[in-house]
């Protein structure tokens, strides 16, 4: 009877506050699926960026003056803006007059080639300055720039995107603030000789860029006899001596003077400007003075390239200091 009479009592109450009942309960179950989702849902971190333009990426404590900044900004604009143009020969003209000798042979030819690989078609850019050095009594500011089809799609985590880039050095001197692009960084006169006998080395100077040195030098026959400086049959025949490491020349090209003859070359080696170590000398470890040389080759049999080696006149290492 109890039972019966609970029953009636639920049926009462439920005809009277079924439609309140229903509300609270579908409120309910919308605030408990939204909590569950909500809990299950993963947390994305909140980007964050540390990007400061004039601060070095390479030491973090190293800036550029304030003073220097927006200069660099306006420079940086004019330059692309004219690549982006075509007009070369007034992005050309804005560089420092020893980046467009030492960089570019005073030609607008080569530095159209070199903007052509590097904006193919109008870029957009971002820039950031990469490295801070000394150069004698100079600060040079070492700015990264990297072109692109799509700034927006830069410095995404886990994204990869399609851009080139080159390093542009500026540097304040008494005509004003200096800029060199190309990854050219300075010249460096060295006018430095060693020579016998046999065979002079003058090393005149050095091209500095980015991560490459380039040395100009001058080789001088001074026998009547050929002069192997390098062909490949011994180890390290030119290296750039560091003051903990050698670094092995670039060019695979073989250096051989007939009697009494000289030529000039370019000698490029791997080295970064900012890498902390200064180049201590320039070693030719492998001069061989021939009485007879038939050269090297798939053509020319092992057996005849030693006995000719094994009968040079003379073999010696020279070394020109910087």
């Amino acid at each position: 009877m109890r039972f019966t009479e609970l029953r009636l009592k639920i049926k009462r109450i439920l005809r009277k506050y079924g439609k309140l009942i229903s509300a609270i309960f579908i409120i309910w179950a919308i605030i408990f699926l939204i909590n569950l989702m909500l809990k299950n849902k993963e947390n994305v971190p909140e980007a964050t960026t540390t990007y400061e333009v004039h601060t070095s990426v390479i030491d973090s404590t190293a800036s550029t003056p304030k003073s220097m900044q927006q200069p660099i900004e306006e420079l940086i604009n004019e330059y692309v803006g004219y690549c982006n143009e075509g007009n070369y020969q007034k992005a050309f003209n804005m560089l420092s007059e020893e980046c467009r000798k030492y960089g570019f042979n005073n030609s607008v030819s080569d530095f159209m080639e070199h903007v052509l690989v590097k904006m193919p078609t109008p870029k957009k850019y971002a820039i950031q300055d990469y490295s801070n050095i000394k150069y004698g009594k100079t600060r040079l500011y070492i700015y990264e720039i990297k072109y692109t089809d799509d700034l927006l799609a830069t410095g995404l985590t886990n994204s990869t995107y399609s851009y080139t880039s080159e390093k542009i050095t500026f540097y304040e001197s008494d005509d004003g603030l200096q800029m060199s692009a190309g990854d050219y960084v300075y010249y460096a006169d060295i006018k430095s000789i060693s020579e016998n006998d046999y065979f002079k080395v003058d090393v005149v100077g050095k091209i500095v860029n980015y991560s490459i040195e380039k040395y100009k030098v001058i080789l001088t026959n001074r026998s009547n006899y050929t002069v192997v400086v390098a062909d490949g049959v011994e180890n390290n025949e030119v290296i750039l001596s560091l003051p903990n490491e050698v670094r092995k020349r670039s060019e695979l090209g073989n250096i051989v003077l007939e009697p009494q003859k000289s030529t000039e070359l370019i000698m490029t080696f791997p080295k970064f400007v900012d890498d902390g170590d200064t180049a201590k000398s320039l070693v030719f470890s492998s001069i061989r003075v021939m009485e007879k040389y038939s050269g090297v080759g798939e053509d020319i049999p092992e057996e005849t390239i030693q006995s000719e080696l094994d009968n040079a006149i003379s073999k010696f290492s020279m070394e020109v200091a910087f």
